[in-house]
């Protein structure tokens, strides 16, 4: 029985190459018997030269796909639809631009596919869920998350301390960006009212010197459950200038979130939101970071991650951002608002000069 062998477009090239040799030393003996046993110099170095342009070219066509080879990148997804579906659409567009060989695999429940995401470089994981889910499978892969909330990053920090080569580019703006939006809305010195709950009362200190650093004032008002939410919040409402929210699912959530318009906008209070959804509900506005942007910022890290052969960060917060305002509820607030290329911008100086 002949044995079976599989031709990669390695091992063709590499029989190519050995094929061009013996052909090449086959030419050179017919030379030599054709003028009696002197080979003239000018057909063995045509020969040579040829030989040697062929080997170059065959050795460079090897390097580039052995380096592409090292370059492989996995998107393992959970859900396909809106904000990760464009996100993973941008990714598999921009990726291969770069070099990247890119494919993706939709995470089946409690069917963890190990031997092909062993045979990645790089492992793209969106969402929560997903990124869960590899580092309880503990496999050596490099993991980028992405769409994850700083509370659910910190969790699993705490509960997978030992994974090294896990990063994460967290859904969070970073809160001296989110001061700034208020600082070009409102002014300076403003006191921004903040609930903090079970998942953000870690952010005490940080909020407290991110307030003196961009020149605003915060009044906190601390809760453990729902039930304290509606007092806390009309205490907020009668000594602060506007309400800051910050991811928290034990404060924001669809079963609060109407109550908490409604509260805030009776007590003339403008709310600055954390996301795009939040300004349509009624907040005036929002900084936030679109698919592309993201994926922007997930091609800058995976091309330090080639480089470097690690992360040079654990967490990273959006670099780039826009920005989402609701002129009706300001205007009826007596908030007058600049366009958003206007506001974003003073942003990003703001952001230059700390």
């Amino acid at each position: 029985m002949v044995k079976a062998h599989t031709l990669t477009r390695l091992n063709y090239r590499n029989k190519v190459l050995h094929g061009m040799i013996q052909g090449t030393l086959l030419n050179c003996s017919i030379d030599s018997q054709r003028t009696n046993g002197l080979t003239p110099l000018n057909f063995f170095v045509s020969d040579i030269t040829r030989l040697v342009i062929s080997i170059l070219f065959l050795l460079s066509a090897n390097c580039i796909h052995a380096n592409t080879t090292e370059k492989n990148i996995l998107i393992v997804y959970q859900k396909s639809q809106g904000f990760s579906q464009q996100l993973i659409d941008h990714l598999q567009l921009k990726l291969p631009k770069q070099g990247y060989l890119v494919s993706k695999m939709l995470l089946k429940p409690h069917q963890l596919d190990i031997i092909t995401l062993k045979k990645h470089s790089l492992l793209i994981a969106v969402g929560s869920q997903t990124t869960k889910a590899l580092l309880e499978s503990n496999i050596s892969t490099p993991i980028l998350s992405v769409l994850i909330p700083r509370h659910i990053s910190k969790s699993l920090q705490t509960r997978f301390p030992r994974k090294n080569n896990w990063s994460r580019i967290l859904i969070d703006q970073p809160l001296d960006r989110q001061f700034n939006l208020i600082t070009v809305l409102l002014g300076s010195n403003k006191t921004s009212g903040i609930l903090l709950g079970p998942y953000t009362k870690d952010l005490t200190k940080s909020l407290q010197k991110t307030s003196i650093k961009t020149s605003q004032q915060i009044n906190i008002e601390e809760i453990k459950n729902t039930d304290e939410l509606t007092s806390s919040l009309k205490a907020l409402s009668n000594k602060s200038n506007v309400l800051l929210t910050l991811p928290d699912p034990i404060i924001y959530n669809k079963s609060t979130i109407r109550g908490i318009l409604l509260l805030a906008y009776r007590n003339k209070l403008p709310i600055i939101g954390f996301s795009q959804a939040y300004v349509k509900a009624g907040a005036i506005a929002a900084v936030y970071s679109k698919p592309e942007q993201i994926s922007n910022q997930i091609s800058n890290i995976a091309s330090l991650f080639f480089i470097n052969n690690n992360f040079d960060q654990k967490e990273y917060y959006p670099d780039e951002f826009s920005v989402a305002l609701n002129k009706k509820i300001a205007r009826s607030l007596g908030i007058k608002l600049a366009t958003n290329k206007a506001i974003t911008q003073q942003i990003k100086k703001a952001e230059k000069r700390q």
